[in-house]
Order: structure tokens, then C-alpha cells, then sequence
């Protein structure tokens, strides 16, 4: 028949290259906690960041339950927050390094902003200790 295991696994990749970028996406989860990367970030070799833009963008305009939305959700229900993804990211931070200065003083911004802020972003502050009102 002439198919070998390489042609078998290029078709497969082929076929379905969205489950490459979720591995990408787990692993990168795996070390750093969370899915709000900027644009430009590479998971060995893969425009992890760029891909999880358009993933984004297809989620917003479209029903966001396709197969890899599903699999993010799976991985971080907050990949795709009504809020930008730069305070997902300052979040983070200031979850896994509280005493740096820079998340302290994202921290009592976040209390200044707070009647501002999305009530899930509320919850997401007060859960992990960031926040007492």
C-alpha cells in the first residue's frame, strides 16, 4: 500500500493540526501556570502566541465550542477572558510572585479599579489572596 508510519503520521498532522498546537499549549501550561501569552510567543518553534490569537478571534465571532476551543477550555478555562489577556497576564504574575514590586503595584491598582473590574475578575483577585476589600 505504500504507507509508512511517517506518511501516516504527516497525514494525521495534516488532518488535524489544531491537536499539535493544544500539546503545544498544555506543555507551555504545564511551566508557566496559564494560557495568556503575548502574540509573539514561540513553544519550541511553534507561533504558540499566534495561534491562540486566531483561536481567540474564531471564538469570539463564531460559537466557541469547535473541537480546540474545547481542548483550551480543558486546559485554562481562562484563555479566552472577556477581559485582554495583558491582565490575565499581570494576574499571574502577581499570583505566583506577590512581594515583586510590580505586582504589588498592580495589585493596589486592581483595589483602586475595583468596582471596575468584571466580577469574574473580582473572584479570580479574591480566591488567590490578591485583593481583600
Amino acid at each position: 500500500m505504500g504507507v509508512t508510519p511517517e506518511v501516516a503520521h504527516a497525514r494525521t498532522r495534516r488532518a488535524y493540526p489544531w491537536r499539535t498546537a493544544v500539546e503545544h499549549a498544555k506543555a507551555f501550561t504545564e511551566t508557566h501556570g496559564h494560557l495568556a501569552m503575548p502574540h509573539d510567543t514561540l513553544h519550541e518553534g511553534f507561533s504558540l502566541g499566534r495561534w491562540l490569537i486566531k483561536q481567540r478571534y474564531r471564538a469570539n465571532k463564531t460559537i466557541p465550542s469547535f473541537p480546540a476551543a474545547r481542548a483550551l477550555t480543558a486546559i485554562d478555562c481562562w484563555w479566552n477572558p472577556p477581559w485582554g489577556t495583558v491582565w490575565q497576564r499581570a494576574y499571574h504574575h502577581a499570583r505566583t510572585h506577590p512581594r515583586h514590586p510590580a505586582a504589588r503595584r498592580w495589585t493596589q491598582k486592581q483595589r483602586r479599579d475595583w468596582p471596575l473590574l468584571h466580577p469574574h475578575q473580582q473572584h479570580l483577585l479574591t480566591t488567590a489572596g490578591l485583593v481583600v476589600t
